[in-house]
């Protein structure tokens, strides 16, 4: 998955870590959170399969890399960060990626179904939407598979 340079940023959150190898432009949701003592320790957002019941952390901005980093230094140029760190998360604004699903049409909510991925399908468990709205598509894809995203989240 990637994401181009056309991208307009309004808010971001970078007080969660990220333990997960994650290309960027993925969709990460809150994972486990500290409590009492531990509230000094930051949350952890993570990628999940099936998001029914999770809550979006935000768009991922860089990539996270497993690297030894004894042996190779990270790639600044392209926007890595090594497994451990603080995660650089989109929470408002737009973003063109190409981690979409289906065939989004301008305009249409997009919903985060599953490994980070957006489309406008809304799958239900028991009458309650499974799949968390993340924001709306601006545009639908490209011939290279590509779409322009609004990221709207809460705060």
């Amino acid at each position: 998955m990637a994401l181009k340079s056309d991208r307009n940023v309004l808010e971001t959150d970078i007080s969660l870590v990220c333990n997960d190898v994650v290309s960027k432009g993925l969709v990460l949701v809150y994972g486990t959170q500290a409590s009492g003592v531990g509230n000094e320790t930051p949350g952890i957002a993570t990628l999940v399969v099936n998001p029914s019941g999770y809550k979006v952390a935000g768009l991922t901005l860089a990539s996270f890399v497993s690297i030894d980093q004894t042996r190779q230094h990270r790639n600044f140029m392209k926007d890595e960060q090594v497994v451990g760190e603080k995660a650089p998360l989109l929470r408002k604004g737009y973003v063109v990626t190409d981690a979409v699903a289906g065939t989004p049409a301008p305009g249409a909510p997009a919903y985060l179904v599953g490994t980070g991925v957006l489309s406008t399908v809304v799958s239900a468990t028991g009458g309650v939407a499974a799949t968390p709205l993340v924001g709306a598509f601006a545009t639908a894809k490209d011939e290279s598979g590509f779409a322009k995203v609004y990221i709207n989240l809460p705060a």
